[in-house]
């Protein structure tokens, strides 16, 4: 009879090993038997493992790799005339040379070119040339750019696209021989064995490197020994989870050097199926770089899995994000899960949004559902990130470009709205956003007023006024900010709204009730028929 391992559920690292293993497995057409909590899979699999594992991440990852990128503008401007070749030659010759100056590139690059760094007058043979070279080579390229370098000295990837060295020091990753390891470990008495494994309890007889493969969550034994209690190393793995720890990078989604792995783990089967769907999100519509963001693939899973699985109650969920060289995590409370579900129209508004600030010479690019996303998962309301889009929308400066109206700001308060009940159990949800959406109305119909009076009013008159009323904002003062309603109202010689007073009752219904009046004060497009002012004077 076949001998089976069988795989326990454990940490979030173990975790997204464990879904690594199924991927790598199931991509290769193994058949993996999925347990409540663990995985089982026969001994043979790991016959030709080291293939399967690298075929994964070549044909997974294909598309976001600068192999795919060089053939894509080499077939543009092989398949050009020469008129058309001209007017976009330079740019994507450009881009053609900076990869070929990469590691996995730099064979080919000499082979072609004689070892001269010379790349000038290029022609279409050159061209046709290195596409064929660039064919031959294709697995070893794909290969070279998912493992990538880690630079040891330096402690960092030399490839800032790589897959597996932003988890494994690809130094350490010798997966043929973990693979043997393993086996040999099967076969073993292990009755005399005197150690436990860290991770499983296994038995174990010797003391190795332990976990100093794992980057940013361990460290080498061979040179920080100060980091171990009496410089005595007590922590060592068995083979068993070595190996499967060699697949957290296969766990992982990983796109633009950017990685995140959902730790869902009321089941295995939730896991898995979770984390495939954020694989496909990422992967099923490819963005520029700049236009990536882990949130939009975190958002989209879960949702999706959310509406698969409604019969569910909902449970807390860890997110690990991997960026700039570290981990990060966050837990998705019930309550924060909640908010995310009943705001699912209004965040999906804000997906393409952005503004930009001028540094010195380059715009810096900021997007507002990033914003939002960190917001809430960071446990933070909305209302700094609402002013600050406000701030930036009325200055008009030409150091500032805006990509949102006033619509997309209103959206923030309703969902700050959710927030502030799901997370802070704020009460009368229904009726708080009745009352946005009534603030918003009285901050319209008062522009109208001073537009009526005076058609040049937006440009002074009420940007000064919503600069005062944000300031009261910020600064949480109910008072300055009910003298600035007060004296805009006399201006026009009308009665204050009745609601607009309820900002008085707290802080968050001065946030809630000012930011909204603030957004209609600078743009809007309600009409009503019956009464100029919003329809509330005659409750006065």
């Amino acid at each position: 009879m076949t001998e089976k391992i069988r795989i326990y559920l454990s940490d979030w690292q173990y975790n997204a090993g464990v879904v690594g293993l199924y991927n790598i497995l199931d991509h290769a057409g193994d058949e993996v038997r999925i347990g409540d909590q663990y995985i089982e899979i026969d001994i043979e699999m790991l016959e030709n493992f080291e293939e399967k594992y690298f075929n994964y991440f070549i044909e997974t990852y294909e598309k976001v790799t600068d192999y795919h990128k060089i053939m894509n503008k080499l077939n543009i401007l092989i398949n050009l005339d020469d008129e058309q070749r001209l007017k976009i030659y330079e740019k994507n010759l450009n881009d053609i040379n900076k990869i070929l100056k990469r590691p996995p590139y730099e064979e080919i690059r000499k082979r072609i070119f004689d070892n001269q760094s010379n790349f000038k007058n290029v022609n279409k043979a050159i061209l046709e040339k290195i596409k064929k070279e660039l064919e031959k080579e294709r697995n070893k390229i794909l290969k070279k750019e998912c493992i990538g370098h880690y630079n040891q000295r330096k402690r960092t990837s030399r490839e800032p696209n790589a897959i597996i060295d932003k988890y494994i020091n690809t130094n350490m990753l010798h997966i043929k021989k973990t693979c043997n390891e393993v086996k040999e470990y099967l076969e073993k008495d292990k009755s005399n064995f005197e150690l436990d494994c860290f991770i499983c309890g296994n038995k174990i007889n010797n003391f190795g490197k332990g976990l100093s493969f794992l980057l940013n969550t361990f460290f080498d034994t061979n040179r920080k020994l100060s980091h171990i209690w009496n410089f005595s190393i007590d922590i060592e793995i068995c083979p068993i989870c070595k190996f499967v720890y060699y697949c957290v990078p296969a766990g992982f989604v990983t796109v633009y050097g950017k990685g995140l792995f959902i730790n869902s783990n009321r089941s295995l089967q939730d896991l898995i199926k979770t984390n495939t769907t954020a694989r496909m999100e990422a992967l099923g519509i490819l963005r520029s770089e700049n236009e990536f963001s882990t949130y939009k693939i975190l958002m989209n899973a879960i949702n999706k899995q959310s509406r698969q699985n409604l019969h569910h109650e909902l449970q807390d969920v860890q997110v690990i994000r991997y960026d700039d060289g570290k981990y990060r995590f966050n837990i998705l409370s019930k309550d924060v899960l909640k908010v995310i579900r009943e705001s699912e129209e209004e965040i999906s508004s804000l997906m393409n949004i952005y503004y930009k600030i001028k540094q010195k010479t380059k715009w810096e690019y900021f997007n507002v559902y990033d914003n939002l996303m960190a917001n809430i998962l960071n446990n933070y309301n909305m209302f700094t990130l609402i002013h600050k889009l406000l701030i930036f929308k009325i200055a008009e400066s030409d150091m500032i470009v805006t990509n949102y109206h006033m619509g997309h700001v209103m959206n923030l308060n309703i969902i700050n709205i959710n927030y502030l009940k799901g997370v802070e159990n704020m009460d009368k949800v229904k009726e708080n956003r009745e009352l946005v959406s009534k603030a918003r109305k009285y901050g319209y119909y008062l522009r109208q007023k001073y537009l009526d009076r005076d058609p040049e009013a937006d440009k002074n008159r009420i940007r000064g006024i919503s600069y005062r009323l944000l300031n009261a904002l910020k600064t949480r003062n109910s008072e300055m900010f009910m003298h600035n309603i007060i004296t805009s109202y006399m201006y026009i010689g009308e009665i204050i709204p009745k609601n607009i007073t309820l900002a008085l009752e707290n802080e968050e219904m001065l946030g809630i009730i000012g930011y909204a009046f603030v957004t209609g004060l600078n743009g809007g497009d309600y009409k009503d028929e019956n009464n100029d002012n919003g329809g509330e004077n005659d409750e006065n």
